[in-house]
């Protein structure tokens, strides 16, 4: 539904999502993922959860090696760069998460000793 109505709507109407267009890490090619995202000082933040797996998610890994991406919600699409946000930051924007949506929670027990990553993204110039 993102894709179609260019970002205006999509099957969450209550949670905020964003389509993230990244580069794959090997492959080179194009990828779209859905995710929640909420907004801090600017940027966009999105947190790697993969549901409280025990592994990183795929679009996590290729941000890291591709970090200029596409976000399109709301009918704004624009060209921004992911970077992990790491210590204090990190800790302050997982807590974010949390109260923004409690299921992060439980995602963060589920995914033992993996620590999720909080991605923020910044519009690129």
């Amino acid at each position: 539904m993102i894709k179609l109505t260019n970002g205006h709507v999509s099957m969450s109407m209550v949670i905020p999502e964003v389509l993230l267009t990244h580069t794959g890490a090997k492959t080179g090619k194009q990828r779209s993922t859905p995710l929640t995202y909420f907004t801090d000082g600017g940027r966009v933040i999105v947190i790697a959860s993969n549901y409280g797996g025990d592994k990183h998610p795929a679009w996590y890994h290729n941000v890291k090696a591709n970090p200029r991406v596409t976000l399109a919600s709301r009918g704004y699409r624009g060209t921004f760069v992911g970077e992990e946000m790491t210590g204090a930051e990190r800790d302050r924007l997982f807590e974010l998460a949390k109260q923004f949506m409690p299921n992060y929670a439980s995602y963060e027990q589920m995914a033992g000793n993996r620590r999720i990553p909080v991605v923020a993204f910044t519009e690129a110039d």
